[in-house]
């Protein structure tokens, strides 16, 4: 699974969000408000890649970080992008 648009992450106002950009900015309105987690997990869906992966990669990043822990905020965000339509 990735991304199904072109996102770039930057820092607006102190806050994380992430924008569409290019030839799919019409297809997806608005940005997306992510934490320092959200933003890594985003980061990894840019390329094609599995739930497992995700987790596996913040719990390298993140060592005290649980799998279980992992595999919430790994499961909470997938959800939400699903419900938008923003991956494939």
């Amino acid at each position: 699974m990735k991304l199904k648009y072109n996102f770039v992450i930057n820092n607006v106002a102190g806050e994380t969000v992430a924008v569409s950009v290019g030839d799919n900015d019409g297809h997806f309105n608005g940005y997306i408000k992510l934490n320092e987690t959200g933003a890594f997990i985003f980061k990894k869906l840019k390329n094609d890649t599995t739930r497992e992966d995700i987790i596996n990669a913040l719990v390298k990043e993140y060592p005290d970080a649980t799998q279980e822990a992992a595999a919430e905020s790994v499961d909470e965000l997938l959800q939400k992008l699903n419900k938008a339509e923003l991956l494939v």
